[in-house]
């Protein structure tokens, strides 16, 4: 089957939260920790974070169960700016705060400051690299879970089609970030076809999808 991909509108932007964004971003404060991003509610391990590209973990107020999992924002501090990938969560943080591994937060700050205040907003990670497909172990016919991995917006859905585009079935996002079927099922085939929608209004489509276990399949393009 040749790749495909579609790219259309989507009605509707990804949103942080309610009357929290506003042009010049999400005001928030920062703290920083360690640099290791294999270990993080994300589940990026064996992920390499891309060139340039630092780590953070959210709070609960923007955690919106795993969704920003994988993008990117743009973090401004009173020293300057960096580009860190969401990679975990922490549930102890005051709202609006990030958890900025230490190399990120001395771009944006003095670390003796231990927290300082900052602006923030999506950004893309600009990854000139396709979307990478990740089956969890035990992924089967029987048993549905993947995540999308490489993004350079956050995904919003995940649909999987078994017979060649003509329907589509949404999936649920899991807190440790893997799409799921709603009653944790599979779909009864060895191989799907899915359709990655991201915030930015853009699908791709992607064909000849395995059932493999551990499996990583490379998309078309990425959003």
């Amino acid at each position: 089957m040749a790749k495909l991909f579609a790219i259309s509108l989507l009605t509707t932007l990804l949103a942080w939260g309610p009357a929290q964004v506003a042009a010049q971003g999400i005001r928030g404060t920062a703290t920083f920790t360690g640099n290791d991003h294999n270990g993080g509610s994300c589940s990026l391990s064996n992920y390499t974070l891309p060139a340039g590209i630092s780590g953070t973990g959210i709070g609960p107020s923007n955690w919106a169960q795993a969704g920003k999992c994988g993008s990117c924002i743009q973090v401004t501090g009173p020293r300057g700016t960096t580009k860190v990938m969401i990679v975990d969560s922490c549930p102890s943080c005051l709202e609006n705060r990030l958890n900025l591994f230490d190399d990120a937060f001395r771009q944006i700050a003095d670390p003796v400051d231990g927290i300082v205040d900052v602006t923030f907003d999506i950004a893309s990670c600009g990854l000139d690299t396709p979307l990478i497909i990740r089956n969890k172990i035990g992924t089967s016919r029987y048993f549905f879970s993947m995540q999308v991995l490489n993004c350079n917006f956050p995904i919003v859905d995940l649909e999987v089609s078994t017979d060649n585009s003509q329907t589509w079935e949404s999936t649920v996002r899991q807190e440790y970030n893997y799409f799921e079927r709603e009653d944790k099922s599979g779909f009864g085939k060895d191989e799907v076809m899915l359709r990655v929608s991201c915030s930015n209004g853009r699908r791709v489509i992607i064909p000849s999808v395995t059932m493999d276990s551990e499996k990583e399949i490379t998309a078309p393009v990425n959003c």
